[in-house]
């Protein structure tokens, strides 16, 4: 109420009489419907926006990671001359035991000395298998506790690491039957090292079209996700299984790092990746 000094000679009056609009309070529902759309609308436009942003800056991360692994990897060539790192075979036959079970062997372990880190191998966007413990396999009294993951063995202390990249298995090299050891190819062999793939983002240490067009749900083989995981694929599903915005990031041969969208890389007849892998150079 306001009270007016009764010498003025005026009454009593309320505010509501003096400022009929003041004591208005809260908004109409029209006014909230309005309000709450505008939101919804700003969100709708907004949120895609920073999910990219984000997924941008682990891309980023991404390829700082392959960075490392591509400077590495050229490290290792210079050292070992001019060789790649080489072949890994499953089983040697007649009882070999091929490299499976050898820790040592994992071309992941081999460059790693040159970045004395091994969480570069772990993209931020994906991977599919975690190094663990698996009993009943390798020989621990020859190479000590082990980890494994997709079945190959990895050093103890990687146990817990998640892997997200995949090597070039052509590229790397072959096995020796008549010798029983795995080799590598030289670096010189390869006639086209800017467009030959070496490391990519890939669903297995062994990187293939499959796994790394769709880097985050392999179809190739048992060890990955096969139709019955993921339905039957088509190209919607590769660009969604895709890792990086609807696409991959690939080291080549002569070191560079490039991102490639996942229909640069994946033809029904194997064309593009094809080149990549280095067919009808060696």
């Amino acid at each position: 109420m306001l009270r007016c000094n009764y010498r003025c000679g005026v009454s009593e009056l309320s505010l509501r009489e003096v400022f009929p609009s003041s004591l208005r309070v809260g908004f109409t529902l029209i006014e909230l419907l309005v309000v709450i759309a505008i939101i919804a609308i700003l969100a709708a436009i907004l949120f895609p926006v920073f999910s990219q942003a984000r997924e941008k800056a682990r891309q980023a991360q991404c390829t700082s990671n392959q960075r490392n692994m591509s400077m590495a990897a050229m490290q290792y060539i210079n050292d070992y001359d001019e060789l790649l790192m080489p072949w890994e075979q499953w089983a040697g036959g007649w009882g070999q035991w091929g490299d499976r079970h050898d820790p040592t062997r994992r071309w992941l372990v081999r460059i790693q000395p040159y970045m004395r880190n091994i969480q570069v191998f772990n993209c931020p966007s994906g991977g599919t298998a975690t190094v663990t413990v698996l009993t009943g396999t390798g020989d621990p009294e020859i190479w000590g506790p082990l980890g494994y993951a997709w079945n190959w063995a990895f050093p103890g202390t990687w146990i817990g690491l998640r892997i997200g990249y995949g090597y070039a298995k052509r590229v790397m090299g072959w096995w020796d039957s008549a010798a029983g050891v795995s080799r590598a190819r030289s670096i010189a062999q390869i006639q086209k090292p800017a467009e030959t793939l070496l490391i990519a983002d890939s669903a297995h240490k062994d990187a293939c079209c499959n796994r790394i067009v769709s880097a985050n749900a392999c179809t190739s083989g048992w060890w990955c996700s096969a139709d019955w995981a993921v339905g039957p694929w088509n190209d919607e599903k590769r660009a969604r299984y895709a890792r990086h915005l609807e696409g991959s990031i690939l080291i080549l041969c002569d070191g560079h790092v490039k991102w490639y969208r996942w229909n640069a890389l994946y033809r029904a007849d194997n064309s593009v990746v094809g080149a990549l892998f280095g067919w009808g150079q060696f």
